[in-house]
């Protein structure tokens, strides 16, 4: 009888499950480590040394600060105003001299960042930039270079259903890998606070720690950084495509922060009865145009947009995640229905100057701020605006925008900005010993 080849009888074995006896039938160990060293195993052995464990310091308030508390002079029994506490996330090496790309909130409002190879060595870190927007930050690692890198790849031509491998620290366990595949792209989920748009989405385990880390292609290139779940979901997580994270980087890497590019007008989203009037079309709503600042005669106020370059706009959140991957001087087609007919305009994306900003918040939220004693106050309410109708009032010391601290205007209208176009501002307030939280949300056409 004619002997069966070894491949053949391998292929079988695989499919039955019966692998064991096969190997230990007629491979030697070398063979069966071959067999053993996947593509996920070679994945993960290029790119672990390049994934680092951040850890960072911070100062949180006592939660029984600006309680009654306070009617007894605060610190009352021994108890401190503030405390400090540690957020623990990962990163991924993008430059030989040690710059880290992660998540903001990893490293929101802390210090004392430490960053761990898996090597082991331990190196101090600091905030190269940070885009709140964006959940994104770069940080430096303070040490000698060069430092190993991973590969970034492009999120532009991603296959739903091709394998992806997540690394990272999930609850302070180091260089955990779990592997998945790419479940759906441009994706929008809402946190407790805020709306995020065009992300990548997969079914790889994604766990609190695995913030900040990359999510890889079967080249072990990477395609996003991982970033959020859905609280009490299973195999739900998502991550920030790696072609706008490259982007925010770049401009990390330049400013410290995000210029964010624009086309000269604020889109918000419609009500529900102005969609219902258009027939339930997806699409955004022109606001406002700053014609002083953005000459053009394309877009006017009230235009309804429904789709740039081709794609279509589903809402301003939408709208808002795409406008930082245009680059400067690029055109952007835009579509959508002008007085009931269809219409189409090219304008060129340009960066948003600095100085719109307070006329804006003024404009759509009535708010003006001031430098104060020890901070930062209101310093005038427009009557019936949003601003108004959440009670403030001027003195009263702003504290924080979106739990982020700020003492002087530039601060406060430097955050204000990357809300603007979005759902609002958050923002946390002093009063008369008391601090207590309002939200400004945008007047919606």
């Amino acid at each position: 009888m004619k002997s069966i080849p070894l491949r053949i009888i391998m292929a079988a074995a695989l499919m039955l499950g019966a692998v064991p006896t096969v190997l230990r039938a007629g491979l030697s160990v070398q063979e069966q480590y071959a067999m053993r060293d996947t593509q996920v195993v070679k994945v993960v052995r290029k790119v672990s040394p390049c994934v680092v464990y951040i850890s960072c310091r911070h100062r949180v308030q006592n939660p029984f600060a600006g309680s009654i508390w306070d009617m007894f002079g605060g610190d009352v029994f021994g108890q401190q105003q503030t405390e400090e506490e540690y957020s623990l996330g990962s990163g991924v090496i993008v430059d030989p001299k040690g710059y880290i790309l992660t998540n903001e909130h990893v490293i929101m409002g802390g210090s004392d960042i430490r960053v761990t190879l898996t090597s082991g060595k331990r190196y101090p870190a600091k905030v190269v930039g940070a885009a709140p927007e964006m959940d994104l930050a770069l940080l430096k690692i303070d040490g000698t270079s060069p430092f190993p890198v991973a590969e970034l790849g492009r999120s532009d031509d991603l296959m739903i259903g091709e394998p992806v491998i997540a690394v990272g620290n999930p609850y302070g366990l180091s260089n955990t890998v779990t592997v998945g595949v790419l479940s759906a792209v441009g994706r929008t989920f809402k946190s407790d606070k805020r709306e995020y748009s065009d992300f990548l989405q997969t079914d790889a385990a994604i766990n609190p720690g695995n913030s900040g880390g990359p999510l890889l292609n079967i080249l072990g290139q990477v395609i996003g950084i991982n970033t959020a779940i859905i609280k009490n979901a299973q195999g739900i997580g998502f991550a920030i495509p790696i072609d706008r994270a490259h982007r925010v980087m770049d401009q990390l890497r330049v400013y410290g922060h995000m210029k964010p590019t624009w086309l000269g007008f604020l889109a918000l989203d419609p009500s529900e009865t102005y969609k219902r009037r258009l027939g339930d079309r997806k699409g955004v709503v022109v606001a406002k145009t700053y014609p002083y600042a953005y000459p053009q005669d394309d877009i006017h106020p009230g235009d309804y947009l429904t789709r740039m370059n081709g794609k279509p706009i589903d809402d301003a959140g939408d709208l808002n995640a795409k406008l930082p991957l245009l680059p400067v001087g690029q055109p952007v087609t835009l579509s959508g229905m002008r007085h009931g007919k269809p219409f189409r305009a090219t304008l060129k994306a340009r960066l948003m100057p600095d100085e719109l900003t307070p006329g804006m918040t003024w404009a759509l939220l009535g708010l003006k701020v001031a430098p104060a004693r020890g901070g930062l106050a209101v310093a005038d309410v427009r009557p019936d605006s949003p601003a108004d109708a959440t009670g403030l009032r001027p003195g009263d010391y702003i504290l924080a925008v979106d739990d982020h601290s700020v003492a002087t205007p530039r601060a406060f209208y430097s955050r204000a900005r990357t809300a603007l176009s979005a759902t609002g501002l958050l923002i946390s307030v002093g009063r008369g010993g008391w601090t207590y939280y309002v939200t400004l949300n945008l007047l919606t056409p």
